[in-house]
């Protein structure tokens, strides 16, 4: 599950006026596969995205997905940064959902320890 926002309300970041935080939920688990903050959607997902195959926060092992979901509004950038990585061939289908509370409460916490 993907998700953003503009965090810039409550996360600073030097000399960026805007910060946009970038959380990739696992959906079996609830885990955090990948987190970023950046000046924009791109840079933070680039980032998220990166650390989700290959580096996953926690104990969750690297790999590829089956599936993506990531919120309505983003699968489209979501899609072509998975386009972006090497060895991602096909490219999983991304499906846009609305997230859900529980998934949103996770967000909130990460936002919440970030601040």
């Amino acid at each position: 599950m993907v998700m953003s926002r503009d965090v810039s309300d409550s996360i600073r970041v030097a000399d960026q006026p805007v910060v946009i935080a970038v959380l990739i939920l696992d959906v079996d688990t609830g885990l955090i596969r990948g987190l970023s903050v950046g000046e924009d959607i791109g840079s933070a997902l680039s980032q998220s995205v990166e650390r989700a195959l290959t580096k996953p926060a926690g104990s969750l092992p690297p790999g590829y997905p089956q599936r993506i979901l990531a919120a309505v509004g983003i699968g489209d950038l979501v899609a072509s940064e998975l386009g972006r990585q090497p060895g991602l061939n096909p490219i999983p289908p991304v499906d846009e959902i609305v997230p859900g509370a529980e998934a949103e409460d996770i967000f909130d916490s990460f936002v919440e320890a970030m601040s």
